[in-house]
């Protein structure tokens, strides 16, 4: 052992550079839209519950708007106001499925949104009360991954793992439950007329993303506690990593090349740099585990492979990571890199040293197959998410609007309870509601 083995444990680049993520922007409302459910609702929406619902709608509604286009955005509001406001819009939007012989407006009601994850900001609309309850639910999940940012940024590894996992349980359900949903209604509007985050295939590709990421928060929750880690889980771990994350890309630009050229370039830079970083972590996490075993020669020849997965790569090899220097989302990760690129080469100094005073073991140019990993470790599941149970609110037309010819009297008359009889029923009977 070399006199200053003892300083040779990971580096806090290592650390940094591991947990290295994308801060996403939240969408934004546009600021210019003044639409009002009280307004819209005015003659069908006579009800006291239904009056309330609609008054406590535009309520929240405009403090998620507030919050979403504050000069310095709270991720902790985001989250809280989308969270407030997705019961009353849901509630609205099951009210008007249950009863759309009624579902009249006095005022047209047309939502207005950016995407949080394209490059240009572009307001989309549609007059979907779905498109309101989506992009609402995009909210908080990316209120989560905000928070997870930020927590992640202030040390706190394992409550930005667990923001993460709710990230990707919100994009998870939007991708399997809620986008399914409006396009099995028969919507006509293509993904291109509406944010990235609308797409089925976006947000299963957000859901592997999140997942990713508190993966590599769960690695540095490892890496900060005292003393030696466990190098060989460290290894399965980060190679689970890079595997996920180049899946995010891959799945994007097989199944929605169109809508990925809209998306951020930035993610893209970040994320194709942490596939390259984490195969290198791989390597020398897995050289480590070899070394502690005392099989010295395998070890130097994985971390020599390492130093080569760490360089800069170069046009056309495909082995690398790529230039920092040359992006401006990667320039903050130059000196980190920089650091652990010294480090990796004082160990390797240190070990080849040591071999060839006190070993004496040969070095592979090739490390056999059974000496290093094939298949990465994802671990954890997302935490599940769903929309928050509602009962429909009663909508009313007057006597004399006529209702298609006769009067509306019975459905004056429907109760809650009738209302939710209903709903039941037409379920039972395989209705669309």
């Amino acid at each position: 052992m070399s006199d200053d083995e003892e300083n040779l444990g990971h580096p806090d680049s290592c650390i940094r550079l591991a947990s290295a993520v994308h801060r996403f922007k939240v969408p934004i409302i546009d600021p210019d839209q003044r639409l009002s459910f009280v307004k819209s609702f005015k003659t069908t929406g006579t009800h006291p519950k239904t009056k309330t619902l609609m008054l406590k709608a535009d309520e929240a509604r405009k403090k998620v708007a507030s919050a979403l286009e504050a000069q310095k955005v709270s991720h902790e509001r985001v989250l809280a106001d989308s969270k407030r406001y997705l019961p009353f819009i849901h509630q609205i939007l099951l009210s008007c499925k249950v009863q759309p012989e009624v579902a009249r407006l006095d005022e047209r009601l047309q939502f207005s949104w950016v995407s949080g994850l394209e490059t240009e900001r572009n307001f989309y609309q549609s007059e979907a009360l779905m498109f309101d309850l989506v992009m609402s639910m995009v909210c908080e999940g990316l209120g989560n991954a905000g928070l997870a940012t930020e927590a992640s940024i202030g040390g706190d590894f394992a409550a930005a793992s667990r923001y993460y996992k709710a990230a990707a349980g919100v994009f998870h359900f939007l991708a399997h439950t809620q986008l399914p949903t409006w396009s099995a209604k028969g919507s006509n509007v293509s993904e291109e007329s509406l944010p990235v985050e609308c797409s089925v295939h976006v947000a299963e590709a957000m859901e592997k993303l999140f997942m990713a990421n508190a993966q590599q928060m769960a690695v540095a929750t490892v890496l900060i506690k005292p003393g030696v880690p466990n190098y060989g889980l460290l290894g399965k771990l980060c190679l689970g990593i890079s595997d996920e994350l180049d899946k995010f890309t891959t799945k994007l630009r097989k199944e929605a090349f169109k809508l990925m050229t809209r998306v951020d370039k930035d993610i893209f830079a970040l994320i194709n740099f942490q596939v390259a970083l984490q195969k290198s972590l791989s390597l020398y996490f897995q050289a480590r585990a070899l070394w502690e075993k005392a099989d010295y020669g395998n070890a130097i020849s994985l971390l020599s492979q390492a130093t080569v997965e760490l360089k800069t790569e170069k046009s056309g090899q495909g082995q690398g990571v790529p230039d920092v220097t040359q992006n401006k989302a990667l320039k903050p990760l130059k000196d980190e890199l920089t650091d652990l690129r010294n480090h990796y080469n004082k160990l390797l100094h240190s070990w080849e040293k040591d071999n060839s005073t006190v070993y004496f073991e040969s070095v592979p140019q090739q490390v056999p197959v059974d000496k290093r990993l094939q298949d990465g470790l994802v671990m954890g599941k997302m935490e599940p998410y769903s929309l928050a149970e509602v009962e429909p609110v009663l909508l009313i037309l007057p006597d004399d609007t006529g209702g298609g010819g006769g009067s509306s009297r019975p459905a004056m008359e429907r109760s809650d309870s009738d209302i939710a009889r209903d709903l039941q029923k037409r379920l039972n009977d395989g209705l669309d509601i």
